[in-house]
């Protein structure tokens, strides 16, 4: 008899032995909680006394490489047994569970648990660079848009990034974009003409602010590079060509 074989054999004479029970027992817990923390009680939601669940042999088992939970056999709570890190356990995605099984003896009972991981804002947003530089012609008009860099925020939900800061400036304004359950982003428009031979760069800062309660914030420094365009005539004529008027001349590229 072939290993497949054997093992469905085994596994339908194990249902068969079992009281297998559809219903599922749901808890939720935040991440990062304290070890011992206690989760829900089993023996209560299993309608069992604490001594029974010693003599029947309650053990949580689970595919995990750590033993996040197990039983505590004097007051028959579940409790929290490994450090749990949602974005660790649950990388970008909204919604994080870890499913369990209760496993009892005489007679062998199986019940599902599904715990919920409730994130915590304990990650501030990112920016991949500390500052980012933007080349925008000073003949840009009014109203144009330019990309700006999002942020990067392990949390998710509502403690992912939700809205954008620009410093106070006379050029520039921000058009923020809504991302619903995920981030938001930013672009920034600009307010009033400009002109590079009044302010050929401009610093700005840029604010990344979660949702959280309080909420974290992330900043990078934004260079705007206003490129020349040639707007400027040539205001005099060189009648001679003295040694400054040649060195206008180079200086402006005519």
């Amino acid at each position: 008899m072939g290993n497949v074989e054997y093992a469905w054999i085994h596994i339908v004479a194990l249902l068969c032995l079992c009281d297998w029970s559809a219903s599922q027992l749901s808890y939720s817990i935040s991440e990062e909680v304290n070890k011992g923390t206690v989760v829900g009680n089993i023996a209560k939601d299993l309608n069992l006394n604490v001594q029974e669940i010693e003599t029947r042999d309650l053990r949580i088992v689970s595919s995990y490489s750590k033993k996040y939970f197990d039983a505590n056999f004097k007051t028959g709570d579940l409790y929290v047994n490994e450090r749990i890190d949602r974005e660790e356990l649950c990388p970008n995605t909204i919604k994080c569970t870890l499913n369990l099984e209760a496993i009892l003896s005489n007679p062998m009972v199986l019940r599902r648990i599904e715990v919920a991981i409730v994130d915590l804002n304990d990650n501030t947003p990112t920016f991949v660079e500390k500052s980012f530089s933007l080349n925008i012609s000073e003949s840009s008009p009014t109203g144009e848009h330019f990309l700006l860099p999002l942020a990067l925020d392990a949390d998710t939900g509502s403690n992912s990034v939700k809205t954008y800061r620009l410093s106070p400036n006379e050029y520039f304004s921000l058009d923020v974009q809504s991302g619903g359950e995920h981030s938001a982003s930013a672009e920034l428009v600009v307010l009033k003409a400009l002109d590079r031979e009044k302010q050929a760069v401009i610093k700005l800062s840029l604010a990344a602010v979660d949702g959280g309660k309080p909420p974290n914030t992330g900043t990078v420094e934004i260079n705007v590079n206003v490129l020349d365009v040639n707007d400027n005539t040539f205001l005099y004529k060189c009648v001679t060509l003295s040694e400054s008027c040649k060195s206008f001349l180079i200086h402006r590229n005519i």
